[in-house]
């Protein structure tokens, strides 16, 4: 895919998702990560065009509805919207289905609950780099051959999760990557740089292929019991993990489940 394309599919994404409550052209900037020219130049071109309606507060409200119809590995977007909505609803946090596209994280849900703690930059649409070696990163990563990665991946890009950001040498983040049990949960416990603690599962497809990431996302606040908090998560994003994974009628009985 171009590059071009990817970024106009991107804002389109970003942009349906948003038809309710309109977004405005910086909010389009910051969640989309893209250039503001960038931005700026296909706004111009779907106003013009008649697809966008500007109000008198500038936010942009889309005249079209856009979804990508993705199916892969035999898992739809629909059964990972459900997905996303009970983990959400279980554990009173965020819940998001994340894809790997090359070099860059794409979310394609963002389900957050009224009562959770922060509220998150990412929402649909939003796209990151994935050389921050959180959990989401490591997890996506594991799922690739290293002589992949190593081929066509700035290997000395990547850098520490939190506060410090530091550089990761590429042996420590290659150890770091292969250490990963693509089968369980991943979790960053103090949290990234924006006071966010994501827990991850990966989902496969129908033969084994790498769909995407299924995250419980919440704020990085000190812990009473930890071991009893991070078996909770785990519990739930196993189970509907498995759930998602064998197919729409199991899918269907675990995720209305609410014990």
């Amino acid at each position: 895919m171009s590059d071009n394309l990817s970024r106009t599919l991107i804002l389109l994404e970003h942009l349906s998702s948003a038809k309710a409550e309109g977004v405005t052209v910086a909010q389009l900037v910051e969640r989309t990560n893209l250039a503001s020219s960038t931005v700026y130049r296909l706004v111009q071109e779907l106003e013009g065009l008649g697809y966008l309606r500007k109000a008198s507060d500038r936010r942009l409200f889309p005249k079209f509805l856009f979804e990508q119809g993705m199916n892969v590995g035999g898992v739809d977007i629909g059964r990972l919207t459900e997905a996303c909505q009970s983990i959400s609803s279980r554990l009173i946090v965020a819940s998001e289905f994340i894809a790997l596209r090359r070099e860059n994280l794409l979310w394609h849900i963002a389900e957050e609950h009224p009562q959770q703690s922060i509220r998150l930059r990412a929402g649909v649409g939003f796209v990151r780099g994935a050389y921050e070696l959180d959990c989401i990163t490591r997890m996506a990563l594991a799922h690739l051959p290293i002589r992949t990665i190593e081929a066509n991946w700035d290997v000395a890009a990547f850098f520490d999760v939190g506060v410090s950001g530091g550089k990761v040498p590429w042996d420590e983040a290659r150890a770091s990557v292969a250490a990963v049990d693509t089968s369980d949960m991943q979790y960053d416990l103090m949290g990234n740089a924006k006071g966010v603690r994501r827990f991850c599962v990966a989902i496969h497809g129908t033969g084994g292929e790498f769909v995407g990431l299924l995250t419980a996302a919440e704020a990085a606040t000190p812990l009473r019991d930890v071991e009893g908090h991070v078996a909770q998560v785990r519990a739930v994003l196993l189970e509907t993990k498995g759930a998602v994974e064998s197919g729409a009628g199991a899918t269907s009985k675990a995720l209305t489940h609410n014990g």
